[in-house]
């Protein structure tokens, strides 16, 4: 309405009565609805969330994604964390990760939790077994481990040869000598073993070393691998390491395995265990780590609320965040 008056007025030279008499707008709406524009120019911008990430670190976040694109934004997020790189939520960094276009939308999925009854409640309580083939060149070897079901480590592997009932015996004895070791000689609570139904499984030398050692053994239903989720899942997360992987015999397998296990129990962040390392919930104190990490987001909350209120006086420094829950 306004660029019409404007207009007409400058094309007759008339003044600005007549001109709204010409168009037949009464002046009271006239300048009332000028007075409306007006306010609402002169409006103050709205202000900045006071814990809204800064710039700086929108633009960390986005360098940072940038080297590494194989990882998601919730391990990329608790990946910085640690390091000291910048401290944001998983939430914040998949909004800042949306924005620019370096996340796909996220697809919701039916997943099948298990039950209080069937998860371990600590170490050493249920290893998981079974047995993966690796082919190197037209050679079939295979890779048996035990994984822990409370902190995702894989305690013991071995690649072998042939999947009978003696090899796979063997491998138990070694992965029992170690948690003896482990435990100054002596076998204190041993595990429950959680296998299928493979030969190796059910031969009569597996089961002699488990009842030599006191050891209990679940079989799976024949025809449900989801009863042995964990290491199928371990498996399929080595499989897809050992793809970039190069081996043209036994020995170069062998050390391209011990290089994937190695970073999956002590580098890869587990979505599982809040995005930490299996390591860290099989020999170390995973509520403590988790504590710091929360100290850490509250004293870069604490931070950048100074920075986006632009507070001429900064507040004093960040309270004792021990009990930050």
């Amino acid at each position: 309405m306004h660029e019409e008056v404007v207009l007409a007025k400058q094309r007759s030279g008339w003044p600005v009565k007549q001109t709204l008499l010409a168009l037949g707008i009464a002046p009271r709406s006239y300048y009332r609805w000028r007075k409306e524009r007006s306010w609402e120019r002169a409006a103050a911008p709205k202000p900045v969330p006071p814990y809204e990430a800064t710039a700086e670190e929108k633009k960390i976040v986005l360098d940072y994604a940038r080297r590494h694109p194989a990882v998601r934004h919730r391990e990329l997020a608790w990946r910085m964390v640690d390091a000291g790189v910048v401290c944001l939520s998983p939430s914040t960094v998949y909004r800042i990760l949306r924005e620019n276009s370096l996340v796909c939308p996220w697809r919701r999925r039916t997943k099948r939790y298990r039950s209080v009854w069937e998860k371990a409640s600590r170490p050493d309580q249920r290893w998981a077994t079974d047995l993966m083939y690796v082919q190197v060149l037209g050679t079939t070897y295979y890779l048996i481990s035990f994984l822990d079901e409370y902190s995702r480590m894989i305690v013991h592997w071995e690649l072998l040869r042939s999947m009978d009932g003696r090899s796979v015996s063997l491998a138990a004895q070694a992965a029992i000598e170690s948690l003896r070791r482990h435990q100054g000689g002596r076998l204190d609570a041993p595990p429950e073993i959680r296998s299928d139904n493979g030969s190796g499984f059910v031969s009569l030398e597996f089961r002699s070393v488990l009842r030599e050692n006191g050891l209990g053994h679940h079989r799976i239903k024949p025809h449900c691998p989801e009863e042995n989720g964990l290491i199928e899942r371990a498996y399929r997360t080595l499989r897809e390491e050992l793809d970039g992987e190069t081996v043209t015999n036994y020995w170069q397998a062998q050390d391209a395995l011990a290089k994937v296990i190695r970073r999956y129990n002590q580098e890869r962040l587990h979505s599982a265990l809040g995005y930490l390392r299996p390591i860290d919930y099989y020999r170390g104190d995973p509520e403590r780590l988790q504590a710091e990490r929360r100290v850490k987001l509250a004293e870069a909350r604490y931070r950048r609320r100074d920075e986006n209120l632009k507070l001429r006086q900064p507040t004093l420094p960040c309270p004792d965040q021990a009990g930050v829950t």
